[in-house]
């Protein structure tokens, strides 16, 4: 395939950390060439689409997506992905390859806690999620259909074992229902009650440093317009040692 039959791709949004993914890319470079593994390539909305490795040539790879589009990008862009054969599998542990930090099953999202800061959050993310240019499991998506849906009466339940990220995930929901309901400013003083309660309630245990010894339910209220109007904390089922 000619340079001229290629479909060049623009850099992706970040997502994760470029340095660990060409890495493990590198490590399987000779071996995807020759068998033609699939990969996982990041489109510049943020999207990600399945593909095939043709070949791979210094820091370039031609790969072919399943529309038939054959692109030349950067290896450095490509995630290696787990053959067909392994689909469906039970158990996680048979998979040669864990590196979506997040799936779905139906409405419910099912996410992996990295233990570590990741690219994939902020104002770049919530803004591609409020316009609808990305559509991969996020916790900005729940958030989203939550906050145009509300008139249902959504209830949102984070529920996982001690450092699985259930807190941090509901800060990450608060602050994109913040953005989009946000304008008077009330937003602002809710977000700022969680250092307030991790202070009085948090406490370092063995599997986790700031781990939450009590449980809340939060409330937060939005006028007929949409716009936050106030919220409602309650806490509960706090743990002693």
């Amino acid at each position: 395939v000619g340079d001229e039959d290629l479909d060049s791709a623009a850099a992706p949004l970040p997502s994760v950390s470029k340095s660990n993914i060409g890495h493990r890319w590198s490590d399987i470079t000779s071996y995807a060439t020759k068998k033609k593994v699939q990969c996982w390539f990041q489109h510049p909305n943020g999207n990600w689409e399945l593909g095939r490795v043709i070949s791979t040539s210094g820091t370039d790879s031609v790969i072919s997506l399943p529309d038939g589009k054959v692109l030349k990008v950067n290896s450095d862009s490509l995630i290696p992905a787990n053959p067909d054969i392994l689909d469906g599998v039970d158990d996680l542990m048979q998979l040669s390859y864990l590196n979506e930090p997040s799936t779905k099953a139906g409405p419910v999202l099912v996410a992996i806690n990295p233990f570590k800061k990741v690219p994939l959050y902020g104002n770049d993310y919530i803004e591609a999620y409020k316009n609808k240019s990305i559509e991969s499991p996020h916790v900005y998506a729940i958030a989203d259909t939550a906050i145009r849906e509300m008139t249902r009466g959504i209830v949102g339940f984070l529920n996982g074992e001690s450092g699985a990220g259930k807190t941090e995930t509901a800060k990450i929901a608060m602050q994109y229902l913040a953005v989009l309901g946000g304008g008077s400013g009330i937003e602002y003083e809710i977000l700022k009650t969680n250092p307030i309660l991790e202070a009085f309630g948090n406490a370092k245990t063995l599997r986790n440093d700031n781990s939450s010894r009590f449980g809340k339910l939060i409330e937060i209220h939005f006028s007929e317009t949409g716009k936050i109007s106030g919220a409602k904390i309650q806490t509960c089922k706090c743990s002693y040692y």
